[in-house]
């Protein structure tokens, strides 16, 4: 019979927490990289994103191609960099939209109650009845494709999660005693929402948003793959994926390289909100690593 090895407590308290202080740190860092790139793209890009050059058309990854070029000879390195501002672009945007908009309708819908919520509620309840991308395919099918499009639709679909976060944090605060406190030192509602309830929900909301981005960034990728999104000759890692996929047997660094960045960008804003909703709420950290 073997002998169980007993792992002291302490000791795997402390891996567990060395190795989640590597991932948060690797994640930073990633999203730091990110935004140094879309920001830089212009000075990092070797070449033309959208330059084409039939004589260099899927070349393999080299020296001067660092991933390759693709079936119109244009260089998929410099593709992903511009891809990533597109990709940043849309998401961050989305995100302080429907972010912006869920937070003002879940806190009236939870401060005021009665018929307001009603209503709100009713409103929140119609649209996630349906599944979010399907009825983002409709409104861009609607609208007609383009980015701009798609941060409306997906906007659409993406502030009920906020409004109902935010209005049952709202419903849990208000009854606290320093909100008591505040009505009977005569402050105004607006005065409560927006000087004592809101600051105390914006811990949820900042954990959310932040996963809502890599969300935001597979489902913009995923219409711009279906043709909905990004329009020719505009660099996007989804549609770069749809335009190798003709090519995936005899050219596969078309689809690995935008579909390796799509993989890591949004693992690295997973992290970060696993993170962020640790380090916020203490009692869920300690119970995690006990």
């Amino acid at each position: 019979m073997h002998d169980t090895v007993m792992v002291p407590k302490k000791f795997s308290t402390f891996s567990l927490r060395t190795a989640n202080s590597r991932i948060t740190a690797l994640s930073a860092l990633i999203i730091l990289l990110l935004v140094f790139t879309a920001i830089a793209a212009p000075v990092i890009a070797p070449h033309d994103p959208v330059a084409v050059d039939l004589a260099n058309k899927l070349k393999a990854p080299s020296l001067n191609y660092p991933f390759g070029t693709d079936h119109l000879g244009r260089c998929i390195f410099s593709r992903v960099i511009y891809g990533t501002r597109e990709s940043l672009k849309v998401s961050l945007i989305v995100v302080s939209i429907s972010a912006s908009i869920g937070i003002l309708l879940g806190l009236v819908s939870g401060y005021f109650g009665g018929l307001t919520d009603e209503l709100i509620m009713r409103a929140v309840d119609i649209m996630l009845a349906f599944p979010s991308i399907i009825l983002a395919l409709a409104i861009i099918t609607a609208l007609g494709p383009g980015l701009n499009n798609v941060i409306l639709a997906l906007t659409l679909v993406h502030w009920t999660s906020y409004a109902r976060l935010v209005r049952g944090e709202v419903l849990r605060i208000k009854e606290k005693e320093f909100v008591e406190s505040a009505r009977a030192m005569g402050n105004s509602q607006l005065r409560i929402m927006f000087r004592y309830i809101l600051p105390n929900v914006m811990a949820p909301v900042m954990v959310v948003s932040t996963l809502d981005v890599a969300h935001v960034i597979l489902s913009a990728s995923g219409l711009s793959f279906l043709g909905l999104g990004a329009q020719p000759p505009t660099p996007e890692w989804g549609a770069m994926v749809n335009d190798g996929r003709e090519f995936i047997r005899t050219a596969p660094h078309l689809t690995i390289f935008p579909g390796l960045a799509i993989m890591i960008t949004s693992l690295a804003f997973n992290w970060l909100g696993d993170w962020l909703r640790d380090a916020l709420d203490p009692r869920l950290r300690e119970g995690r690593i006990e």
